[in-house]
């Protein structure tokens, strides 16, 4: 059995337990781990891409990969989870959802001004 830790912006960590050869994102889906995705795991929108540090435990990037996050994304450990299975013990960053990102800006500005 392999194992995803999730780890969200704010601190939060979630562990899912799955199958070998599962991918991040089946296993965030049957976890119930809150991560974006809107293709449906054709990796056609990259919404679901997570960042891994240790790529031991995991697949190597395939073309479709390589193709949407580009050599300079794939060099900052950034995966796609819809694509990247996982062998053993994975820890996989969320990235802060784009939308929360800027409305914490936006915020931020008028308690500046």
């Amino acid at each position: 059995m392999a194992k995803v830790i999730f780890h969200h912006t704010d601190g939060k960590n979630e562990e899912v337990t799955i199958r070998d050869g599962h991918t991040i994102l089946r296993a965030a889906i049957q976890g119930r781990v809150s991560l974006r995705h809107k293709c449906g795991g054709r990796a056609s929108c990259t919404t679901c891409r997570v960042q891994i540090p240790n790529q031991d435990g995991v697949s190597k990037p395939n073309l479709k990969e390589i193709q949407k996050l580009g050599q300079a994304g794939i060099n900052e450990n950034l995966r796609l989870s819809c694509q990247t299975k996982v062998y053993k013990s994975v820890d996989a960053h969320i990235p802060e959802d784009p939308y929360k990102a800027r409305i914490r800006s936006l915020l931020k500005k008028q308690q500046e001004n």
